[in-house]
């Protein structure tokens, strides 16, 4: 992937964005379901901050918050329209999968079902916290909400994939 450069914003600035970019592929590749996909989100949201910064709207208080909330909000974006398209290989036959990609997709799909159980905004905090390895801190600035509220929905989020887990493995 490349990074956009920033032509007119200060150094830190593209240093800043750098080093949360693992961090937001590895938040996107758990929001979409593949690297590619996710790549392509981040760089789109790189671009999307190169052209704010080009229009001179530099009223960002949080870098940090600012790219995991655009990145989050495209994420969904993409996973709305995924649903809306029905896709065909065009031989039939999909591609065979590679061992490690199928272990991810496999892992992905659990995780997902996982989250998928649980109110949005408790999931979201969890995705922040495992896969964006973002503070509570950083969560709440992120989603805008107070510390404690980030902390108690992640608990109640916990919580009830546990007793999720217990119930499907009682079955």
């Amino acid at each position: 992937m490349i990074l956009f450069k920033l032509n007119h914003k200060s150094k830190e600035t593209e240093q800043m964005m750098e080093a949360e970019r693992n961090g937001l592929l590895q938040y996107a590749c758990y929001r979409l379901g593949n690297i590619e996909d996710a790549e392509d989100a981040v760089q789109d949201v790189f671009v999307k901050m190169q052209q704010r910064l080009t229009e001179k709207r530099e009223d960002i208080k949080n870098l940090t918050a600012y790219l995991y909330r655009t990145l989050a909000n495209l994420c969904i974006s993409r996973q709305r329209e995924a649903k809306r398209t029905l896709t065909i290989p065009i031989d039939g036959l999909p591609d065979p999968i590679e061992p490690e990609t199928e272990d991810f997709e496999q892992e992905f799909r659990r995780i997902n079902q996982l989250l998928s159980e649980i109110p949005d905004e408790q999931a979201e905090i969890i995705r922040l916290r495992f896969f964006g390895d973002k503070s509570f801190q950083e969560i709440a600035d992120i989603l805008s909400i107070p510390l404690t509220t980030a902390k108690s929905r992640f608990a109640y989020g916990l919580e009830k994939i546990k007793r999720g887990m217990r119930t499907s493995l009682a079955v």
